[in-house]
């Protein structure tokens, strides 16, 4: 009989402590602290013009980031970048459009970069960011604001297509590297990074998930949002070698939005790579999409 306590206490201990090791996962997906890094590209580095900008979001997060002016237009493209990374990080491969006459808005999500904040849901919570953003370019400068478009990379793209489905008034937007499913990219992500089975951890995670932040991510995933996008036009871009988030997330979204719509695979490009690979194409097929549709 001790025996058989002896073999339930281990086991008890064993499920207490694998479960709590599940809970601090989760808080690992939503706390982002450990991949924050300091700006070290500034646009003053590529001779760019800029005005820092700071706004507040309706729940009282400070947000940072930098507006790049073209004298006189009224066009204005909001760049968001990916989970982990900063507005700097994607500057440098995106600040060519100025020169085609767009006023740029760069941006830190919550809990990166320079922003305030501690959670990151990579996806809902950050179009509070991007809706403070518009208004904020609205209120204090409303002559930029005549045509909105939207460049969201990796939970930037997510973001987007959220948001702009919410937001009719976003002319158009470039959807790079996006997941489909929340709840697979969190899975594959606990793979690749972990080697963590599915079963029976990630709904595990995904529970405890959902519990931290008051409402279940996978709803505002692109899967369910990108066809209310019907009727603005919609640049989906990703790589063919992108193993976080494999391409076959792209030719989902595809075929699940209307028209008018684009998909542009790119060979050889790994997760976040398209710029890089896809090299002076890139810059003019994304340059003639914002000039045909802003």
């Amino acid at each position: 009989m001790n025996i058989f306590f002896i073999i339930l206490g281990i086991v008890v201990a064993f499920c207490c402590a694998a479960v709590y090791w599940i809970y601090k996962q989760s808080a690992h997906v939503l706390s982002p602290a450990y991949k924050k890094h300091p700006l070290i590209v500034f646009p003053d580095q590529f001779k760019v013009p800029f005005e820092n900008i700071n706004f507040t979001t309706a729940d009282k997060i400070k947000i940072k980031g930098w507006f790049i002016p073209y004298p006189g237009s009224a066009k204005t493209i909001f760049l968001m970048h990916g989970w982990g990374q900063n507005r700097g990080d994607i500057f440098k491969s995106t600040y060519y459009l100025r020169d085609w006459g767009f006023n740029l808005v760069y941006f830190d999500f919550r809990a990166m970069g320079e922003s305030g904040g501690n959670v990151s849901s990579i996806g809902y919570l950050e179009t509070r960011d991007i809706e403070a953003a518009v208004e904020y370019i609205k209120n204090t400068r409303p002559q930029a604001c005549e045509s909105i478009g939207l460049y969201g990379i990796s939970m930037g793209a997510a973001a987007a297509v959220y948001y702009a489905a919410k937001d009719k008034n976003i002319k158009c937007v470039v959807s790079e590297a996006a997941y489909f499913s929340y709840n697979r990219v969190v899975a594959r992500w606990a793979w690749i990074n972990k080697r963590v089975p599915y079963f029976p951890v990630i709904p595990m995670v995904l529970f405890f998930i959902k519990r931290r932040l008051g409402f279940d991510p996978e709803q505002y995933s692109p899967a369910y949002n990108v066809a209310a996008l019907a009727g603005r036009p919609l640049f989906i871009i990703h790589g063919r070698q992108d193993n976080l988030v494999p391409a076959v997330n792209a030719t989902k979204l595809f075929k699940k939005a209307g028209e008018p719509k684009e998909l542009w695979i790119i060979p050889g490009a790994k997760h976040n790579q398209c710029a890089e690979i896809g090299g002076e194409e890139y810059k003019y097929r994304l340059t003639q999409f914002f000039t045909k549709n802003l």
